[in-house]
């Protein structure tokens, strides 16, 4: 009996190696680097990073309590998200997740808990403008409201939602033209949900979603064509295995020297078992791939 034990036990073992030996894959990017991300010793506000932008020089971190970091070199500034009284935003309406660079100086935040995106000032944090409001956003979930937005080629706003409400249903799109949300819709696969997008060059929608297990994270990379003010045709540029990075949330999408880049920022959720990190990948050539002529 131990003999048989011992054998099932090995080819349990066997088994779950095999799976997550296979379980991710890097058909569409290769990793450049990995890099800790250290604010200040005396800042304990650095950290819990959702939101993300860069060109690849300058960076702007957004966290999930409402503060705006930004990185250029060695030099790091931050500025706390304020409302139209000039306080900072209460902890029921801080739970900043999506970060777009609009120009000028002004940023929009997507939020989840009190579901909306608002407009603000980058040197300030104060608040610009108040976005309207999608009546469908009043029946997302508490902790599962927009979680991703991006800014399409055409300059309308794209917030995801994090969940969809069943496993077999699309993830809500919501698409601002200025006056009003649309919505539309990007297919759900798997256990993975939304947490970051951006579109990058060719106008293409990148999404990056996590997955959660046994206090390990992955991450996939999607990418979309975006036709008309719709995503379709996915593809899968990136799946890790569980815990090879932290948790990641914040996508940027960037060109540098006519190839295309694509860094990822993680939420430690302030605590210290958890990393801060940046993420580097570059995206491979379509000869390379195999899908070239």
């Amino acid at each position: 009996m131990r003999w048989r034990f011992a054998v099932a036990l090995s080819a349990i073992f066997a088994a779950l190696c095999g799976w997550y030996w296979h379980s991710g894959h890097a058909d569409g990017v290769e990793r450049v680097s990995v890099s800790p991300l250290i604010g200040p010793a005396d800042d304990a506000d650095f950290g819990g990073f959702s939101g993300y932008e860069t060109n690849g020089t300058t960076r702007h971190l957004l966290t999930d309590r409402g503060h705006l970091y930004t990185l250029s070199g060695e030099e790091i500034s931050a500025v706390t998200l304020q409302g139209i009284d000039g306080a900072p935003l209460g902890r029921r309406w801080r739970d900043a997740e999506g970060l777009v660079a609009l120009g000028n100086g002004r940023f929009a935040v997507s939020f989840e808990g009190r579901h909306r995106v608002d407009i603000y000032d980058g040197t300030t944090g104060m608040i610009v403008e108040k976005l309207p409001l999608a009546d469908e956003f009043e029946r997302l979930g508490g902790n599962s409201g927009l979680e991703a937005l991006a800014l399409s080629p055409a300059g309308e706003l794209v917030a995801i939602a994090e969940r969809s409400g069943a496993s077999e249903r699309p993830f809500p799109v919501f698409v601002f033209d200025g006056a009003e949300w649309r919505k539309t819709s990007i297919s759900r696969r798997g256990a993975f949900l939304p947490v970051g997008a951006d579109f990058g060059p060719g106008g293409r929608l990148y999404v990056l979603e996590r997955d959660y297990l046994l206090s390990g994270f992955r991450s996939r990379i999607r990418m979309f064509e975006w036709r008309d003010g719709v995503p379709h045709e996915d593809e899968t540029l990136l799946k890790t295995r569980f815990w090879t990075h932290a948790n990641l949330e914040g996508i940027a999408v960037f060109e540098e020297a006519g190839e295309t880049y694509i860094e990822l920022i993680s939420d430690n959720n302030f605590l210290p078992v958890l990393a801060s990190e940046l993420v580097r990948y570059r995206k491979k050539a379509l000869e390379i791939r195999g899908l070239g002529g």
